[in-house]
């Protein structure tokens, strides 16, 4: 059974502020873990900039093949938009996990929900990590092209408007350490955070959380090993903007969820926000 696209939604997003990723240049210096150290961030505000600016000057090419047969106001052609694998019903109601080898039953807690262990309200990713969404992912997470997010972002942005989630008030993406931070250049949360939140019209705040613990990396390790690694891993940096609010946590893969879940318990528990619900680029399915 064939996983169909969603329709397509028109949005009117406001003009692009080419230097968008460089907001956290605006934050004090003991802030400023949510995106890269100055001379990093500049470096990766001009990149990000001159994709932009390549796009306007050049035919568009696919973010799939590469091929310059993109749709209007699209960054993939209809071949590749036809294979991408959205993560769609049925599915968990609360995680979002597909269920992707009973495609003719209806949406049901998985479970790992029946007994609730997240902290977030509810998860949802727009596709599968596979094929070239998960290249894509790779080249854009470790080999700093971050013309891909943009793209990444469009399919986030389309699978949203058939959620039926109410729109968030803020947006925070999942914060790197800092140490981790100045070894990449730029934290690629920040960034999807960023386009998404402008995409939404919505305020983004990248600073909300940071990451105080420098976590072993998520993807050897079991379940168990990732609640381990994760736990008092974050910390609030910014009550007053959360208090109350419905938040969305962008992060690029939904894993195992434990990162979000801990950042979701410290933006509720400590924070005060009403609902954190955690909104990821891709959904990695186990086996």
């Amino acid at each position: 059974m064939s996983r169909k696209s969603p329709e397509v939604c028109e949005l009117n997003p406001p003009e692009t502020d080419l230097l968008s990723p460089g907001i956290g240049a605006r934050l004090p210096v003991e802030k400023r873990f949510a995106f890269q150290p100055a001379l990093g961030l500049i470096g990766s505000g001009l990149r990000f900039a001159g994709s932009v600016l390549v796009d306007l000057c050049l035919p568009r090419s696919c973010a799939g093949c590469r091929q310059i047969d993109t749709q209007p106001k699209r960054s993939w052609c209809l071949g590749c938009w036809k294979k991408i694998p959205w993560a769609i019903s049925p599915l968990c109601p609360r995680c979002g996990r597909p269920f992707t080898d009973s495609p003719d039953s209806p949406d049901h807690l998985c479970g790992e929900c029946i007994e609730p262990t997240f902290h977030f309200d509810t998860a949802r990713s727009a596709v599968l990590h596979e094929g070239i969404i998960r290249t894509r992912i790779h080249q854009f997470k470790f080999g700093a092209q971050m013309e891909w997010a943009p793209p990444l972002v469009e399919l986030l942005e389309i699978a949203y408007a058939g959620w039926g989630l109410p729109a968030p008030d803020l947006i925070v993406p999942v914060p790197l350490h800092p140490k981790r931070l100045k070894e990449r250049g730029f934290n690629q949360s920040g960034l999807l955070a960023g386009e998404f939140a402008r995409k939404l019209r919505v305020p983004v705040s990248f600073d909300a959380i940071i990451r105080k613990n420098r976590t072993q990396p998520q993807t050897r390790l079991s379940r168990r090993e990732r609640l381990r690694n994760v736990k008092g891993a974050f910390e609030l940096a910014g009550a007053q903007k959360v208090r109350g609010r419905r938040i969305f946590l962008i992060d690029d893969v939904f894993t195992t969820g434990t990162t979000l879940s801990e950042c979701a318990r410290v933006l509720k528990s400590k924070g005060g926000a009403s609902e954190v619900h955690a909104v990821t680029v891709t959904r990695a399915l186990p086996g």
